[in-house]
């Protein structure tokens, strides 16, 4: 059962993670190269290629 919550207590929440002027404006540092994560869109794809031929390769 979901308990409710009370005007006070939403007002509070939201002013927790609401940022500042000064916070929205600082510039974040350039990361360098080796610090960048990639995400390997074609890797899931490859991954479930491999997946089909190892089945089939094994049942026959």
């Amino acid at each position: 059962m979901k308990r409710r919550r009370s005007p006070t207590q939403i007002a509070i929440d939201n002013t927790i993670f609401r940022p500042t002027k000064l916070s929205r404006n600082k510039p974040k540092p350039i990361p360098t190269a080796s610090e960048v994560q990639t995400f390997d869109y074609v890797y899931g794809l490859l991954r479930a290629k491999w997946d089909r031929m190892r089945t089939r390769r094994h049942r026959c």
